[in-house]
C-alpha cells in the first residue's frame, strides 16, 4: 500500500473517531509525519502548478466528511487547506461553493464558481450553478447572460432555454419568454417541463386556447395530480367546465380517495346548478373524509339554498344528537327554522346561545332582526341593549344596528347618542368613526358625515373607502379638488379594480377641467361596474364636455335604464332634461 493511500486511509478513520465525540472549533491535525508539507509557500499565484493533489484530496476528504457531520466551519477550512494544496482542484471549489450556500455566503459562494468558469470556461454545471446563484440573489441581467452563455456553447440545451425563458417571463419582457418557450418545445418537443411552463406563460397573458393546448400536450406527457388540477383551474376559469370535470374525475378514478378533487367537482357541479350530482359527490366524500361533520355542514348549507328545508333540517338534528354543543349546526338549524317560517323555534333556539359561544354576534343580531321582522322593535332593541351590557363581547355591529333602529323609528338623534357610547365603549378607532360616518350620511348629515371620515383618515391615512368618501365629497362640491385628487389617487392605488373608486377619481378629473382624463377614467370604471348609473351620468357629463354629443347621449340613456323608475324620480328627471337638451 504507498503513502497516499494510507494517508487517506488514516484520515478516514480519525475523521469517523472526530464524529462520534463532536466536533471541535478546528479538525483534529492529521498525524505530522503521514502528511507531506506543501512544497510551496501559500503565497502562490493562484493557478501556478498544483502543490500536492494528495494533499488536497486528503484535506477534501477531510471536509466531507465534517461536513456531513454539521461542523461547517471545520469543513470550510478544510476545503480552503485543500485549495492550498492545489489551486485549480475545481471539485473542491464546487464543494466549498456549495457549503457557503449551506452557510449563507452567497456572494463568496458566487466568487469560487466564478473562479472555476476561469478554469474551465465550458464547464455548463458551473456555468448553470452561476446563473442559479444571480436568479436567487436577484441579479437577473446577470443570470440571463450567463444562459445566453450557456446557449452559445451548447445551442439547443433545454434547462439554460426553460430557466431563460422563466426569467423574461418575470421581468416582463413577454414577446423574449414566448419566443424562447416556443422554440423549446419546437426542439424538445418530449421535454414536459417545456410545455408546462409555455401553459403557465399563456395563460398568465389570456391565451386561453394556446395554455389549454400546453396543458393538454403536458399531461400526455407526464400526468400528474397537481398537473391536471391546475389544468382543470384554467379550464373553468375559461368557462369550459365539462373539460375541467372530465379531469376531476380522471383524477377520483386514478385515486378515489383524493379529497381535494371530490370537493373541487362538487363545486363546479355546484356552479352549473347541478345540484343533485354535487350532494352526491359530497356524499361520496364522506366515505373517504376525517372531517365528516364539516362535509354534512357543507350539504346542510347546500340544501338551505335550495330551500329544501326539510332535509337540510333531518340532517342538522341528526348531527346535533350526536354533538349538542356542535353550535355550527347550531347556526345552521336557526337559518333553517327561519327561513322555512318557524320563527318561534328559531327564536328559542337562539336564545339559548349565549355569550362566548360560536355564533354570539350573527345570533344577536339575528333575534334582533326576527323581532323587528314581527313589528316589535322595543324587543329588538332590548335585545342589543342586553348584549352591550356585556363588556367582554361587545361588537360594533351591535351599536350599528341599534343606531339604525333607532333611525327607522325616526329618531336620528338617539342613533347618534349610540354611537357616542360606541367611541367610549370600544375606544375612538377608525373602524367605529367609519360607521358613525356612514350612519350620519344615512340620516342626512353631510357634514357631520365628513368630518367623522376626516376622523378616520386622521387613525388610517390608508383606508381607500374614507379617502374615496372624503375625495368623492369634495370633487362633487367643487372644492379642495388638488387634495381630493391626492386622496382618490391614493384609493385607486389600494384598489385598483375598485369601479366605484374610479368614478371618484374620473369626477375630481371632470371637476379640474381635464375631461379626456375623466373619459378615460370613466370608461374604466364601466367596465368594472357595468350596472352602475351614476358612473353612466358622470360618463355622459364628460363626452358632453368634449363635443362627443352622441356619445353622451348613449351614456346618459344606460343611465336612464338602470335607475329604478320609482326609487329615483328626481335623478331620472334631471337625466331625462339633459337628453332632451343634446337631442334638440
Amino acid at each position: 500500500m504507498n503513502g497516499n493511500k494510507i494517508l487517506m486511509l488514516t484520515a478516514l478513520i480519525l475523521a469517523a473517531v472526530g464524529l462520534a465525540a463532536g466536533c471541535a472549533s478546528r479538525p483534529a491535525a492529521p498525524p505530522a509525519e503521514p502528511v507531506p508539507a506543501p512544497r510551496y509557500a501559500a503565497e502562490l499565484e493562484p493557478y501556478e502548478e498544483a502543490v500536492d493533489p494528495a494533499c488536497a484530496y486528503f484535506q477534501f476528504t477531510w471536509g466531507k466528511i465534517t461536513e456531513l457531520g454539521c461542523c461547517l466551519e471545520d469543513a470550510r477550512y478544510a476545503y480552503q487547506q485543500a485549495l492550498i494544496c492545489d489551486r485549480k482542484a475545481d471539485y473542491v471549489m464546487r464543494s466549498l461553493a456549495m457549503l457557503l450556500l449551506r452557510m449563507g455566503e452567497r456572494a463568496e459562494a458566487i466568487a469560487w464558481v466564478q473562479r472555476i468558469i476561469e478554469l474551465k470556461p465550458a464547464d455548463l454545471s458551473a456555468l448553470s450553478l452561476l446563473a442559479n446563484l444571480y436568479t436567487t440573489a436577484s441579479e437577473v441581467e446577470k443570470a440571463v447572460a450567463v444562459y445566453r452563455n450557456i446557449l452559445t456553447i451548447e445551442p439547443g440545451n433545454a434547462n439554460a432555454m426553460l430557466m431563460l425563458g422563466v426569467l423574461y417571463a418575470g421581468s416582463e419582457r413577454e414577446e423574449q419568454a414566448q419566443a424562447v418557450f416556443e422554440e423549446l418545445v419546437a426542439l424538445h418537443p418530449e421535454f414536459f417541463l417545456g410545455h408546462y411552463y409555455l401553459a403557465r406563460f399563456y395563460r398568465d397573458m389570456g391565451a386561453m386556447d394556446r395554455a389549454l393546448a400546453a396543458y393538454d400536450r403536458a399531461l400526455a406527457l407526464n400526468w400528474t395530480p397537481a398537473m391536471a388540477q391546475e389544468a382543470a383551474a384554467a379550464y373553468e376559469s375559461a368557462g369550459l367546465y365539462e373539460q375541467s370535470l372530465r379531469l376531476y374525475r380522471q383524477m377520483i378514478a386514478d385515486d378515489p380517495t383524493d379529497e381535494r378533487a371530490r370537493g373541487l367537482l362538487a363545486n363546479i357541479y355546484l356552479r352549473l346548478d347541478r345540484v343533485e350530482e354535487a350532494l352526491a359527490e359530497l356524499a361520496e366524500l364522506r366515505h373517504y373524509s376525517a372531517d365528516v361533520d364539516n362535509i354534512d355542514l357543507t350539504i346542510a348549507r347546500i340544501l338551505l339554498d335550495e330551500e329544501r328545508y326539510q332535509e337540510a333540517l333531518i340532517l342538522l338534528h341528526e348531527m346535533l344528537s350526536d354533538e349538542p354543543r356542535l353550535d355550527a349546526v347550531r347556526s345552521l338549524l336557526v337559518l333553517g327554522y327561519y327561513r322555512s317560517g318557524q320563527v318561534a323555534r328559531a327564536r328559542a333556539l337562539l336564545e339559548e346561545i349565549r355569550p362566548g359561544d360560536y355564533g354570539y354576534e350573527e345570533a344577536v343580531l339575528m333575534l334582533a332582526r326576527i323581532y323587528h321582522g314581527a313589528e316589535d322593535p322595543v324587543t329588538a332593541a332590548r335585545i342589543l341593549d342586553r348584549a352591550l351590557a356585556e363588556p367582554e363581547h361587545r361588537y360594533l355591529s351591535f351599536y350599528v344596528t341599534l343606531a339604525l333602529l333607532h333611525a327607522e323609528w325616526h329618531d336620528a338623534g338617539q342613533g347618534i347618542l349610540v354611537f357616542d357610547r360606541a367611541l367610549r365603549d370600544l375606544g375612538p378607532t377608525a373602524r367605529v368613526f367609519f360607521e358613525y360616518a356612514l350612519y350620519l350620511d344615512r340620516i342626512g348629515d353631510g357634514e357631520g358625515a365628513l368630518a367623522k371620515m376626516q376622523e378616520v383618515i386622521a387613525r388610517d391615512p390608508q383606508d381607500p373607502f374614507a379617502l374615496n368618501y372624503v375625495g368623492y365629497t369634495w370633487a362633487d362640491r367643487g372644492e379642495n379638488l388638488t387634495q381630493a385628487l391626492t386622496y382618490i389617487e391614493e384609493a385607486v392605488r389600494l384598489r385598483p379594480e375598485d369601479g366605484s373608486i374610479r368614478d371618484s377619481l374620473g369626477w375630481v378629473y371632470y371637476r379640474l377641467g381635464d375631461y379626456r382624463r375623466a373619459v378615460e377614467e370613466l370608461e374604466l370604471a364601466v367596465e368594472l361596474l357595468p350596472d352602475d348609473p351614476v358612473i353612466y351620468d358622470h360618463l355622459g357629463e364628460a363626452y358632453r364636455e368634449l363635443g362627443q354629443r352622441g356619445a353622451a347621449l348613449t351614456a346618459y340613456r344606460r343611465a336612464l335604464e338602470l335607475l329604478d323608475p320609482l326609487q329615483e324620480r328626481e335623478k331620472r328627471m334631471a337625466i331625462e332634461e339633459k337628453i332632451e337638451e343634446l337631442a334638440r
